[in-house]
């Protein structure tokens, strides 16, 4: 034996007979340049033994059987099965984890070598790559395994093999390292491939989409490789567009196969996450947000939900609103999450996504879409659950390194109820305090709630003036721009802005029922929810929906203070054709519906 050639042994034991054992001993400091290159037998690392313990004399060494030309010839690369893995993957302790990287890195690694130097026949190269896809999917709760695993592939050379094989001529060979080629996709790998084989990987994907008929097999391929691939930056995700990848996916959408519909769902969610404002208008311009309501409908989970974040995330853009407000997929989020729990997610595999991943959602929850932070905040909680954590790891330094805990905190204290109530457990899951919930009769609140308001919305500053003017809730209610200049002393006019705006959004969420029986707020939502903002104006003035039916441009503009004369024609109109008629005793009667 050669000086320093085995430093390493680990056993496993024989499925076959009662005696014989195997021990593969391997070199973990083997010097690859040593190596001779053409050598079948140089360059594999494991020696294979096989023990007798009848034969020898007494506690005698083993008598080795084997040689590296009988392993050559029996193929123990493509003959190894993977059973411990399989069982790690329930429990494994520490030093589990640390003989399986010891032993599956150095096996992946004579493995890529032995298909990059050529030295297996046509049907046992497909059959290795098989081999590797089967060893990367197991180990996937195993993290640092995980990791160890996808990093040394790429570094031996296997992603550049998988990326060459994505145009080859061979239909079996393209297929086995494309499907490898998805499972391999870590952010490493992901940069790696966009950086050096993007147009080859599109390549693989647009030749399944353009066969007379492809398979279902293939389908999962190319949507599994898009999906990771709007999952790298928005440049990339332009580029991929540009060749075409959204048509491709948005053709896909078609598939009554589940896997493939959950594949097409995540790259919507990724792509709507990954892309920005340009991107999100190139999919309005293809029609994605409508694709988005059919998978929404879709009776699996993992379809359904991906779905319904992409459609919460592209609402959240101002820049697409008119697109998004006739998106029906949006009317499918309440319902989702009243017959949903956090903890269903754990099962969808929505969950663990990496920081940039979860990064990326954190905007969602400061946006003015009620139903879109919504969803963010189920979808918070979800990953604050300990079920989950007991998957992906401790989230609560997540959360606060990506600076969701205040969005968090600023939801807990909303008047929506369900989303105040999903806020308000994500920050107890990751041991933060919950701000105190505010009652949604806004009219009736006192000083202090005032107060507590106006600091999660980012106006704490204010909070001694607003003291000052004894700023209860029917105060709150009146203000305007002038107000706020003259007596609370916010003389920035872009801050003042940004206060009637967040106004404005309490006055659509306000409950006015203790000064309102006949309901005129909903009367009001019913015509669009940014009308709602002058409910307490016009119930100020007296009006309700039994003086309604009476009102006139002047009353509305000059004492309801509705300012914007579009809108006082959009009510008057609402008023005329919806909401009222002749009554022979009682003149005129609203009806609501």
């Amino acid at each position: 034996m050669a000086p320093g050639a085995l430093q390493q042994r680990q056993m496993i034991s024989s499925p076959s007979r009662t005696t014989p054992q195997f021990s593969f001993t391997f070199n973990t400091n083997d010097n690859r340049a040593s190596l001779p290159s053409g050598d079948a037998v140089g360059d594999i690392t494991y020696q294979l033994t096989q023990t007798d313990s009848s034969t020898g004399s007494g506690g005698s060494s083993p008598r080795v059987i084997k040689t590296h030309a009988e392993i050559r010839n029996d193929n123990y690369l493509l003959n190894t099965n993977f059973g411990d893995l399989d069982q790690m993957r329930e429990i494994a302790s520490t030093q589990d984890v640390v003989n399986a990287i010891k032993k599956y890195s150095l096996y992946l690694e004579n493995a890529v070598k032995g298909l990059i130097a050529g030295k297996f026949t046509d049907t046992q190269g497909p059959t290795m790559l098989n081999k590797l896809y089967n060893l990367m999917c197991l180990p996937k709760t195993i993290h640092e395994l995980n990791n160890v695993l996808r990093n040394k592939f790429r570094d031996c050379g296997g992603t550049d093999l998988l990326i060459k094989n994505c145009v080859s001529k061979d239909p079996t060979l393209q297929y086995t390292s494309a499907r490898l080629l998805v499972e391999c996709l870590d952010p490493g790998n992901l940069d790696y491939v966009v950086q050096h084989g993007l147009v080859k990987v599109m390549h693989v994907v647009h030749a399944y989409r353009s066969q007379e008929k492809s398979t279902v097999d293939q389908s999962i391929v190319s949507t599994g490789l898009l999906a990771k691939l709007f999952e790298h930056s928005e440049g990339t995700c332009k580029r991929v567009i540009q060749l075409n990848g959204l048509d491709v996916l948005l053709a896909e959408c078609q598939s009554r196969d589940t896997v493939t519909l959950r594949n097409c769902a995540r790259a919507l969610a990724n792509l709507s996450l990954y892309g920005g404002p340009e991107v999100h208008n190139l999919m309005v311009h293809r029609h994605a947000h409508t694709w988005l309501f059919t998978l929404a409908f879709n009776t699996d989970d993992s379809v359904k939900y991906y779905a319904l974040l992409a459609t919460a995330v592209l609402a959240a853009d101002k820049t697409i609103e008119v697109a998004m407000v006739k998106c029906d997929a949006l009317d499918l989020i309440n319902p989702f999450v009243a017959t949903h729990i956090p903890a269903d997610l754990v099962k969808t595999n929505a969950l663990g996504q990496g920081r940039s991943w979860l990064q990326r959602l954190v905007p969602v929850l400061s946006c003015d879409r009620r139903v879109a932070h919504t969803l963010a905040a189920f979808h918070f909680c979800a990953e604050a659950e300990p079920s989950s954590q007991l998957r992906h790891g401790k989230i609560s330094g997540t959360f606060r390194s990506i600076s969701a805990v205040e969005p968090l905190k600023k939801l807990a204290g909303s008047l929506n109820d369900v989303t105040s109530g999903l806020a308000a457990q994500a920050l107890r899951s990751i041991g933060e305090q919950v701000p105190r919930p505010l009652s949604q009769k806004v009219p009736l609140w006192t000083v202090e709630d005032v107060l507590q308001w106006t600091k999660s919305t980012g106006f704490g500053e204010w909070a001694e003036s607003l003291v000052d003017n004894q700023m209860d809730g029917n105060k709150l209610l009146t203000l305007t721009e002038e107000c706020l200049k003259k007596f609370v002393g916010m003389h920035n006019g872009i801050m003042r802005k940004r206060f009637m705006r967040e106004l404005h959004k309490l006055k659509q969420l306000a409950d006015y029922s203790c000064m309102d029986p006949t309901n005129l707020n909903s009367f009001l939502q019913s015509i669009g929810p940014e009308f709602s903002i002058y409910t307490y104006s016009m119930l100020n003035a007296g009006i309700n929906c039994e003086k309604i039916g009476f009102i006139t441009d002047d009353q509305l503009a000059y004492k309801c203070g509705i300012t914007n004369g579009i809108h006082r024609i959009v009510i008057l109109n609402a008023i005329k054709d919806k909401c009222y008629h002749f009554n022979s005793e009682t003149n005129i009667q609203l009806l609501f519906y």
